[in-house]
C-alpha cells in the first residue's frame, strides 16, 4: 500500500504566490523535514509557489530527491 503524505506550507509573510516563509516557517519546514525523513518518500510534488515549495526544500535536500513543481 502507497502512503500519500499532503503538507500545508510552514508560516508564510503573505498569500501572494512570490511570499516567502517567516524565520518562524524556515525552522518549521527544518522540523518537518526531520520528521518525514525516515519515512521512504519516493517523490515530492509542490506546488510553484514560494512559500510551497519552501516548506519541501529542505526535506529534499536531505534525502536527495527532486520536487516536481505543479500547478
Amino acid at each position: 500500500m502507497n502512503t500519500i503524505y499532503l503538507v500545508r506550507h510552514c508560516q508564510a509573510k503573505g498569500q501572494e504566490p512570490d511570499a516567502p516563509l517567516t524565520v518562524a516557517g524556515i525552522e518549521q519546514s527544518q522540523q518537518l523535514a526531520v520528521f518525514l525523513a525516515n519515512k521512504q518518500i519516493e517523490g515530492i510534488i509542490s506546488s510553484p509557489y514560494e512559500r510551497a515549495y519552501r516548506t519541501i526544500s529542505p526535506l529534499a535536500d536531505a534525502i536527495g530527491l527532486p520536487i516536481m513543481k505543479i500547478w
